[in-house]
């Protein structure tokens, strides 16, 4: 999507005499989208964006940022030692908090849209020992000379 600012300057650069494709290398898109606005111009049409159909979300800015609130201090009162909450605890407070249901993907993209980082658990085997792969890791170092990532 290219902003007001920059159609109307395909608009003026045109009126100078310019080049689709100049403009559309100065500008930084395609000659088609140079094109697309131009014939858009010619027509009488506006500049600007049209209006989107759809539902309007009940997540406005003021339910995301009540929302983060009340996840931040259900996470830190659940469970001090982590700070982490999981995709479930999130949609059941949304559900109590603004009264929607959302499918557990539409819930990683709010928390994702929050700031908030999805982590997942590394199980380790039942008889891994760090002591063994620690003294593994010292044994490879001192007998491997170079980087295995190299390639010469």
């Amino acid at each position: 999507m290219i902003p007001i600012t920059q159609r109307k300057m395909i608009v003026r650069l045109h009126a100078e005499g310019k080049t689709q494709q100049f403009i559309a290398g100065i500008i930084g898109c395609s000659q088609q989208m140079v094109s697309r606005w131009l014939k858009r111009y010619r027509e009488g049409k506006t500049l600007a964006n049209k209006p989107r159909s759809g539902r309007p979300t009940k997540l406005t800015k003021k339910n995301l940022s009540l929302l983060k609130k009340k996840i931040y201090s259900s996470v830190k009162s659940a469970n001090a030692d982590y700070c982490a909450v999981s995709t479930k605890q999130v949609a059941k407070l949304v559900e109590r908090e603004i009264g929607e249901v959302y499918s557990m993907r539409h819930i990683e993209r709010i928390m994702h849209k929050l700031g908030f980082s999805l982590i997942t658990p590394r199980p380790q085997h039942i008889r891994h020992d760090q002591e063994k792969v620690d003294a593994f890791r010292d044994e490879f170092k001192k007998n491997f000379s170079r980087s295995m990532w190299v390639m010469n």
